[in-house]
């Protein structure tokens, strides 16, 4: 388990083959499937049916490599970008998902760019979902993927324990003249892994600069994750508290708002080549503006998997939400630096029916968005 999450962090440089010299490798992912979306509510879209791509995986392209420097040090890099798959344009939005170089030795790995956050890393391992398609924790859970500019720090194993450490100077784009409403944000992530069980924990706070006045408190989220394999079943959980301070959103709510949110789950290994995905997620926030009101939602989900090769998958997911009025009228305020629809079943990976809100763009989503979804589709990673 420590072993793939360093693997994560670094997106699968330590765990590649020993390098003679240096090395390239093209990789990515084609997934297509056949989807039914629709809404619980009178007033909510459509149904609609389909053939989608990047469902259970995100269609991907990328190059990773490393570089003998000798002495046991290592020189690698990351370049990614999303594909469409379905769409006359390749290339999804131009935004590259991974983008970083950095050193690796004994000492563990620097990497300066683009780079995957330990909360979405942490809780990918323990998702029997990994965090992709209509069953994902990430549907329900306000969370942050990706952040730019981003110094990472990840350690070697001591015994068990490792960390991750990360600072950039602003996680929501370049940085702005004077550095004028910067997102700085820093993050630490200790983990523990023993035979077949993982426990880890991450905080993480975004502070916002100004250049001619006081710096406002953005937010912070603490977040706990704990998964066991017992060999035919894996559980895994993630619970959270997300607080988003006042001054952010003055207009909205008059007081802190505080995100409770937790996900469980469990992988069935019915065969060697067929799983059974479960999960449970759920969000729920505080009143935030003293009117009683406490948006609320959850989702059930269900997969099964069958893998043809160690490449090649076939899968099928279902998955309904349910959410209160307040949830309904409200959404959730504060959902910044997160680049997923939040509170819908289509997940970042599936249809475009809406983004999440952006730190500066304050909207919420709702009323417009699927609360249940079905797929069936083949996925391929090379």
């Amino acid at each position: 388990m420590q072993k793939k999450l360093i693997a994560l962090a670094v997106a699968g440089l330590l765990s590649a083959p020993a390098f003679a010299q240096s090395n390239v490798t093209l990789y990515g992912t084609i997934d297509y499937g056949f989807t039914s979306l629709g809404s619980n509510d009178a007033e909510g879209v459509k149904s609609r049916q389909g053939i989608d791509s990047g469902i259970s995986k995100a269609n991907r392209i990328g190059f990773k490599g490393a570089e003998d420097l000798g002495n046991g040090l290592k020189a690698v890099f990351v370049l990614e970008t999303g594909l469409n798959g379905d769409q006359s344009s390749l290339f999804n939005d131009g935004k590259a998902r991974q983008s970083y170089a950095g050193l690796a030795g004994g000492f563990g790995t620097v990497a300066f760019g683009r780079q995957y956050t330990p909360q979405h890393l942490f809780t990918s391992a323990v998702d029997p979902f990994g965090k992709n398609g209509f069953g994902s924790a990430g549907n329900v859970l306000v969370q942050d993927r990706r952040l730019d500019n981003l110094a990472a720090y990840i350690s070697p194993s001591f015994g068990g324990f490792s960390f991750i450490f990360g600072y950039t100077f602003n996680g929501i784009g370049q940085e702005n003249l004077e550095n004028d409403g910067d997102a700085r944000v820093w993050a630490f992530a200790p983990s523990f892994t023993w035979n077949n069980l993982f426990v880890g924990a991450n905080y993480h706070t975004a502070n916002v600069k100004a250049a001619h006045g006081p710096n406002t408190s953005a937010f912070n989220a603490l977040d706990l994750y704990a998964s066991y394999d017992f060999g035919f079943v894996k559980v895994g959980s993630t619970i959270g508290r997300r607080t988003t301070k006042q001054a952010v959103n003055p207009w909205i709510s008059n007081k802190d708002t505080k995100l409770t949110q937790f996900m469980i789950g469990a992988t069935f290994r019915i065969t060697p080549n067929d799983s059974i995905l479960t999960s449970y997620s759920r969000a729920r926030e505080n009143d935030f503006d003293n009117s009683g009101n406490r948006p609320r939602i959850g989702q059930w989900a269900i997969g099964y998997e069958h893998a043809l090769s160690k490449r090649t998958v076939l899968y099928s997911q279902f998955a309904v939400q349910s959410h209160n009025a307040d949830y309904k009228e409200y959404g959730f305020t504060g959902t910044f630096f997160t680049d997923g629809p939040v509170g819908s079943v289509t997940s970042s990976n599936g249809p475009n029916v809406g983004s999440a809100p952006s730190f500066v763009n304050q909207e919420l989503q709702t009323g417009n968005q699927y609360r249940r979804g079905f797929v069936v589709g083949f996925r391929h990673d090379f």
